[in-house]
């Protein structure tokens, strides 16, 4: 069992240069009640192995995420796919496929809207569902979970960990829900990297409706992307886990979403 989380500020978390996994204890607040520091969603985690959660929102995707599969399986790694339920329902075969070569499944929704656009019970009821619908196509129990873009209420942090998820963020990500040159990506994703870190990519973007002025969608390769993400870890020592794996092993270290414009 693992010792009790660790509540930090985000800002030291998300900030540049990449924290130092191994040293979020000394900058931890006050303790709080487990009841409230439950409400807090999971940005990372308190090591000093070089290990790393590689976490992919919004597929599965036709295109995308079998290619990132191949990727994986040629690189002997391991990733998280934070799934929407209503991308399973059309793609099932692929969602299959995730469970079979190894990798975790774990819940972003039924679809892309922000909870926090929603009362409660009624977020809370969506992600019930949901979480029914990806376990009768995976065949496999989900245990985390990852709201539309970060966002969540007090309620329904408490609402997921009752129905026994816990609630996980990221402590980085490499901006690569708009289209851009694919080196790029790759180096902004691993500048974010720290040993515990949990990094966020897509392996599809789920709200086109919300590209901005002179945005486009991301034309680049997402394989190929991956694979200069891995050669990159590798090449410093990193190991890939499953998110599940990662928290089992390692304190949890909890923060609030700041405001700050994020998509995933």
């Amino acid at each position: 069992m693992t010792a009790a989380p660790l509540l930090v500020r985000s800002r030291d978390i998300w900030r540049q240069p990449a924290p130092r996994g191994g040293e979020f204890a000394a900058r931890a607040v006050a303790p709080l009640p487990p009841f409230l520091t439950a409400s807090f969603g999971v940005f990372c985690v308190e090591t000093t192995e070089p290990v790393v959660a590689l976490t992919y929102d919004d597929g599965p995707h036709p295109e995308h995420t079998p290619g990132i599969l191949d990727v994986l399986a040629e690189r002997g790694a391991t990733a998280t796919f934070f799934v929407l339920a209503d991308q399973v329902a059309a793609h099932p075969g692929i969602a299959r496929r995730i469970v079979a070569d190894g990798h975790e499944i774990a819940l972003h929704g039924a679809d892309h809207t922000a909870l926090t656009t929603l009362p409660d019970d009624e977020a809370l009821r969506r992600i019930r569902d949901a979480r029914a619908r990806v376990e009768d196509v995976a065949g496999v129990p989900v245990r985390v979970f990852r709201p539309p873009y970060g966002k969540h209420t007090w309620g329904q942090a408490l609402g997921v960990r009752r129905m026994g998820m816990e609630l996980m963020i990221w402590s980085g990500h490499a901006w690569d829900w708009v289209d851009a040159e694919g080196a790029a990506v790759a180096r902004r994703a691993l500048e974010e990297v720290f040993t515990g870190a949990i990094l966020l990519l897509h392996d599809h973007r789920a709200d086109p409706h919300t590209l901005d002025p002179g945005e486009r969608l991301p034309a680049f390769d997402k394989a190929e992307v991956l694979d200069e993400i891995l050669v990159g870890l590798m090449q410093r020592g990193f190991t890939t886990v499953g998110a599940s794996a990662l928290l089992a092993a390692h304190r949890h270290v909890r923060s609030a979403l700041r405001d700050r414009m994020v998509r995933e």
